[in-house]
């Protein structure tokens, strides 16, 4: 029903991952090609309205064309890793004034590297934004919201952690990030069995911590409350109409 309101391809198949994890993602090198996963985690964890919502987010990523997006400018960091590699470490036969000028290439190389990794990773969590929009506008922000704090607290205490970075970009939260956002207030709240009241002091923790804030630089995701911050500023713009 969403594919066809806003004119975005179906996805070819639906897959359930058997993990205990709750996330969801979507995969595939066009739209039209486009392969969406949901865990069992997720689907055991939310109510019928919020694993729409999330959903809902899956679809914005394909109607934005993200798979394609992130794939190649992605590619961009990569390719100056390795030029950066061959030119510093790669066996020397030429002279010093050579030598030294391919040293500072591949030096150059590893800076140009640093910054594109880091304007992909931006590139990354604005597109999760738009994605989280997307299915504000055509499912429902607080049940969105709402998700995306039972799963940001579900992947903290989950044993199926994704490393790669380029992999984690698909996710609807990023898992290693979940992870380093619940453990360090943890501290603050020994219990693991954390209630609603509890998860709204934690939001408001990363709120105001500055390592939280620095950490998201590294993140494929934005801070989880700054996405619900920017739900309920669209729920109240959809009221409003």
């Amino acid at each position: 029903k969403l594919c066809k309101k806003t004119k975005t391809p179906m996805p070819k198949k639906i897959f359930i991952v058997n993990s205990g994890a709750p996330n969801a993602f979507v995969f595939g090198r066009t739209p039209k090609s486009a392969y969406l996963a949901i865990t069992r985690g997720l689907l055991n964890s939310l109510e019928k309205d919020e694993i729409e919502a999330v959903i809902g987010h899956e679809i914005g990523h394909i109607n934005h064309k993200d798979m394609v997006v992130m794939t190649v400018v992605a590619a961009i960091p990569v390719l100056a890793y390795f030029a950066a590699r061959f030119l510093i470490f790669a066996p020397r036969n030429e002279e010093r004034r050579e030598a030294g000028a391919a040293i500072l290439v591949g030096i150059i190389a590893y800076v140009i590297y640093f910054i594109s990794n880091l304007l992909v990773l931006y590139l990354s969590r604005l597109r999760e934004f738009y994605a989280d929009r997307f299915s504000g506008e055509h499912t429902s922000p607080r049940s969105l919201a709402r998700a995306l704090a039972k799963i940001t607290y579900g992947l903290s205490i989950s044993e199926d952690k994704v490393e790669n970075a380029a992999v984690r970009s698909f996710f609807i939260a990023d898992p290693i990030a979940a992870t380093k956002e619940v453990s360090t207030f943890r501290n603050e709240y020994e219990d693991l069995n954390i209630d609603e009241k509890e998860l709204k002091k934690a939001m408001e923790w990363e709120r105001k911590n500055l390592f939280a804030r620095i950490s998201e630089i590294f993140s494929t995701h934005p801070l989880t409350f700054k996405r619900i911050k920017a739900l309920k500023e669209l729920e109240e713009e959809l009221k409003s109409k």
